[in-house]
């Protein structure tokens, strides 16, 4: 499978949390649309710990099962990138400063769009 296919799975599985959890808890699904979303004014700064725990919580659970899905696969291999692969992606050139620009351009692109998007009446019942 190449990019796209990898690209397009991704997006499907984020749409399906976001609409999943979306009448429950807004679709935060990510830290910095929770901070990004107080910034703005939309969401209340106290509740701001508590949904930041819960991504976390979340995330280390998803993690857990991920690990032990895989935990097969990895005994046949040494390869750590391969391993590392599978939680997480990493630049082909490192350059500290660069990568952080970059994801927070990602970010910024990711709070900028769902804003948008739940901004408008065009897609009044779409929104998760």
């Amino acid at each position: 499978s190449g990019w796209i296919v990898i690209v397009f799975g991704w997006g499907l599985g984020v749409a399906m949390a976001a609409y999943a959890v979306g009448s429950i808890s807004g679709a935060h699904l990510n830290p910095a649309l929770t901070i990004g979303l107080a910034l703005e004014g939309s969401f209340p700064w106290k509740e701001v710990p508590v949904y930041i725990a819960g991504q976390m919580i979340g995330a280390m659970i998803g993690a857990v099962v991920v690990y032990l899905h895989y935990l097969p696969h990895w005994k046949a291999t040494d390869d750590p990138a391969a391993k590392l692969g599978v939680f997480s992606t990493g630049p082909s050139i490192p350059h500290t400063f660069g990568n952080m620009i970059s994801e927070v351009i990602g970010t910024f692109v990711l709070v900028l769009g769902i804003l948008a998007i739940g901004a408008n009446e065009f897609t009044k019942g779409l929104n998760p």
